[in-house]
């Protein structure tokens, strides 16, 4: 075991939990190392130290703004309900795109405008993906083995005109 191995396992050894094995190991290794001896010294003096230190409960005030703290950084689950209206934002996250995305489509994507606001009715989305997704078609070819509208790993021509059979 070197120094670091050792180090890193020096607090469950003073608190007498590593398993047997592991446990022997850091004996051998504080008996030969006075640096490590040193650095278990001071973490057994400083839980001395810290034992008998008062212990305090946090209120309920302090405990409401860690909880609030924490929920602000965590990120928001996705969204897999909206109703049938959606603004702007509603829109990416249901898209599960960026707002830039968006604004690129805007044009083609069907919306209406109300108080100020730029809104998109559900339905008409997905109406409008349906159109994308129906005029959306990839050419047979010969380095995916034939197939149509497959992906095998292969690089697809998407350039070139579908051929209606």
């Amino acid at each position: 075991m070197n120094c670091r191995e050792c180090s890193e396992h020096l607090s469950e050894y003073s608190d007498h939990e590593p398993a047997e094995s592991e446990a022997r190991a850091i004996k051998v290794h504080l008996d030969a190392c006075e640096d490590c001896r040193n650095q278990l010294r001071l973490m057994e003096h400083m839980a001395a130290a810290t034992r008998d230190l008062p212990r305090h409960e946090p209120s309920a005030a302090c405990l409401l703004r860690i909880s609030e703290a924490i929920h602000r950084r965590a990120a928001l689950p996705l969204r897999t309900e909206f109703g049938p209206v959606l603004n702007f934002d509603e829109l990416a996250e249901y898209l599960r795109v960026d707002r830039e995305t968006i604004g690129q489509y805007l044009d083609e994507i069907p919306s209406f405008e109300m108080g100020g606001k730029l809104l998109f009715r559900k339905k008409s989305v997905e109406a409008w993906i349906e159109s994308k997704e129906m005029g959306f078609g990839l050419q047979r070819t010969e380095e995916v083995g034939g197939e149509v509208n497959g992906y095998s790993g292969h690089t697809l021509d998407v350039n070139i005109p579908c051929i209606q059979s």
